[in-house]
C-alpha cells in the first residue's frame, strides 16, 4: 500500500519550505489591461499559471500580500502541534497564520523588487495546549499563543527568464527575522538564494522541474546550540499536471535536503529526512492561486506524521 500511495504521488511531483504553506496578493498601482498581461514579455516567459500568480503584478508599482497557513497533522488537526516531520534546525512546531504585506518595483520587464513585512500569528484558532506537551513547546505556545505581530522584513531582488524552453525563477533574499518562534531561539536574519527551474511537456498538460535553494542564518548570540539550524541547503523535484483551466495537481519532494547545525563544525552536514508534499492546485484567474495540501514521509505513510497547509496567491487588477 506504501508502495502504491507513494508512486501514485511522484507520478504528480510537486514543497515546501519549504520550505509552505502561502497566500499572496497583489494590488496593482496602474493595473495592466488584457492586451498589456497577453503582450508583456514576463508572461511570455513565464507560463505556468502557478508561477505567475506567485510572481505577482504586471504593474511597473504594485502592493504585495502572500500568505500561508500551517496546520497540524491529519491524525488531529485540532492539536497545536504542528509535528516537525523532517526534524529540522529551524521548523516552527505550533500552527500559525502568517502573512507578508509590501511594495513590488518592476525594474525591467524581468526584474522585480520587492520590500515586505510580515504578519505572524501562532496558533490563532487555540486557547490552550495539552499540559503534557514538550516543556519548550508549551513555553512557545504560553509566550505567543494568538499574539499577532507585524514581523521579519524583507527585501527581494527576482529575475524570470527562458532557458532553452524551460522557466526560470531567481531569488535573492535578505530577512530580518523578528517573528515570536523564531526570535525567542536567537534567530537574528536569514539569507534565501533560490532558483526555480519548471519545463512544459506541450500537449499533454505535464510540466516537471526542480528547485534548488540556500538558506543561511545569522544569530543574536554565539551559544552552539545542537538543535539549530545554522546553513540549510535543499533541492526539490517538483512536478504538476494541468486537469483543466482551473485544476491541477501539483507535487514537490523535499528529496535532498542538508543542514548544518550551530554545534558542527562549518564542513559537516546532516541530511534531512525525504519528504513530500501533494495538493490540489485552483487557477481562479491569473492572478488567483489556491494550493491546499498535504506533506508526509513517503517512507513512513502514518497519519499523525503527515501535516495539513493551505497556500494562496492572491494578485488584485
Amino acid at each position: 500500500m506504501k508502495c502504491f500511495v507513494f508512486a501514485l504521488s511522484m507520478f504528480f511531483i510537486q514543497d515546501s519550505f519549504a520550505q509552505a504553506t502561502a497566500a499572496t496578493a497583489t494590488v496593482q498601482a496602474t493595473p495592466a489591461t488584457p492586451a498589456d498581461a497577453a503582450t508583456d514579455e514576463a508572461d511570455q516567459v513565464i507560463s505556468n499559471r502557478r508561477l505567475r500568480a506567485t510572481e505577482g503584478s504586471l504593474s511597473k508599482w504594485s502592493i504585495t500580500s502572500f500568505w500561508n497557513y500551517s496546520g497540524g497533522s491529519l491524525n488531529d488537526p485540532t492539536d497545536p502541534e504542528r509535528p516537525n516531520i523532517v526534524r529540522g534546525g529551524n521548523v516552527q512546531t505550533l500552527q500559525a497564520l502568517s502573512g507578508e504585506v509590501g511594495v513590488k518595483y518592476r525594474l525591467t520587464k524581468l526584474d522585480s523588487l520587492t520590500f515586505s513585512s510580515g504578519l505572524f500569528m501562532t496558533t490563532p484558532f487555540h486557547s490552550e495546549i495539552d499540559k503534557n506537551a514538550d516543556p519548550r513547546l508549551k513555553k512557545g505556545f504560553d509566550e505567543n499563543s494568538r499574539k499577532l505581530n507585524v514581523q521579519d522584513p524583507f527585501l527581494k531582488y527576482t529575475h524570470l527568464d527562458k532557458l532553452w524552453g524551460i522557466q526560470s525563477i531567481s531569488n535573492i533574499q535578505g530577512r530580518l527575522m523578528t517573528n515570536n518562534q523564531q526570535s525567542s531561539q536567537r534567530f537574528r536574519s536569514e539569507l534565501l538564494v533560490s532558483q526555480n527551474f519548471m519545463k512544459d511537456l506541450a500537449g499533454t498538460g505535464f510540466s516537471y522541474g526542480v528547485a534548488f535553494q540556500g538558506l543561511f542564518y545569522d544569530f543574536r548570540d554565539s551559544v552552539k546550540d545542537t538543535t539549530l539550524t545554522d546553513r540549510l541547503f535543499s533541492l526539490f523535484p517538483q512536478a504538476e499536471y494541468v486537469i483543466n483551466d482551473v485544476f491541477n495537481l501539483r507535487t514537490v519532494m523535499g528529496w535532498q535536503v542538508y543542514e548544518n547545525l550551530r554545534s558542527q563544525p562549518t564542513d559537516t552536514f546532516r541530511k534531512r529526512t525525504v519528504y513530500q508534499s501533494v495538493g490540489l492546485g485552483i487557477s481562479v484567474a491569473r492572478d488567483i492561486f489556491l494550493y491546499p495540501n498535504i506533506q508526509f514521509i513517503p517512507s513512513n505513510l502514518r497519519d499523525d506524521v503527515t501535516n495539513i497547509a493551505l497556500q494562496m496567491n492572491l494578485n488584485i487588477f
